[in-house]
């Protein structure tokens, strides 16, 4: 049976891997198994496709040769706090307290608690946060980083290119990165719907890449999510075919993977 964490959990998690005590608003706790496979290693990077969530894991492993590699080793459960959208859980990962703790509902706020940003910065290293023009990982993320790795929109290619920069010329301690694009496409077709598995291999052999150039590196990797999706169907109100918020499962669980 796959043991399921909270999102809180997160940034514990990474601090404690990285030897550094947790924010200190955070109101989760580190994750044994995680925190001793990634024990000693100089620096970590966080990956989130997001809204990848265990609902469209469990449809669509088939399609995800190298994902499902990396869950035959290691796999659990994350589960979103609420409400589950991408500001709040985001927020959540790298403060480890919840909306009342940190304050953030959309991205155009400010953290009302200490950060992993914060926690790297104080203990003289350095952290990088990666994401779309307009999207959580820029407008949020990078806003409180020291290495604002901001990309236009385009396919996570894009993201892909700026962690692998990043990585390679500035070697920052904690790396995280917003994969939006798989939101995006849930949105648009729903997360069950064959539509979305063009995507979804791709994403398989984008994770892929980042790895083998970030293990090299020093880096010890987490592949999670912010939220999961749930199919809309049947909804007048919306032409949206995908989406979240709700205490759902198929909202809230999400695969997390390490190594």
């Amino acid at each position: 049976m796959v043991e399921t964490y909270s999102m809180m959990d997160v940034a514990p998690t990474v601090s404690v891997a990285l030897g550094l005590s947790a924010p200190a608003d955070a109101k989760g706790s580190p994750i044994p198994d995680v925190v001793a496979d990634l024990a000693g290693v100089e620096r970590i990077a966080v990956l989130a496709p997001d809204a990848f969530g265990w609902y469209a894991w469990s449809l669509w492993q088939r399609e995800m040769p190298y994902l499902v590699s990396l869950h035959a080793r290691h796999s659990l459960i994350l589960r979103s706090v609420l409400p589950s959208i991408t500001a709040v859980n985001f927020s959540t990962m790298v403060t480890g307290t919840d909306l009342e703790g940190h304050g953030v509902r959309t991205y155009d706020h400010d953290f009302q608690a200490e950060t992993l940003f914060d926690v790297v910065r104080a203990a003289g290293k350095r952290s990088a946060a990666v994401g779309f023009e307009g999207y959580t990982g820029s407008k949020l993320l990078a806003r409180y980083s020291d290495i604002d790795g901001t990309t236009v929109p385009g396919t996570d290619d894009k993201i892909a290119d700026t962690v692998i920069r990043i990585a390679e010329a500035q070697r920052p301690e904690y790396l995280i990165a917003q994969l939006g694009r798989v939101d995006d496409v849930f949105h648009q077709f729903g997360p069950s719907s064959p539509e979305v598995v063009p995507m979804l291999r791709a994403t398989d052999a984008r994770l892929q890449r980042l790895v083998e150039h970030l293990k090299p590196l020093g880096y010890g990797v987490i592949i999670l999510a912010d939220h999961g999706q749930h199919d809309i169907v049947n909804d007048p109100t919306t032409t949206l075919k995908g989406g979240h918020g709700s205490d759902s499962d198929q909202d809230c669980q999400v695969p997390c993977t390490w190594l």
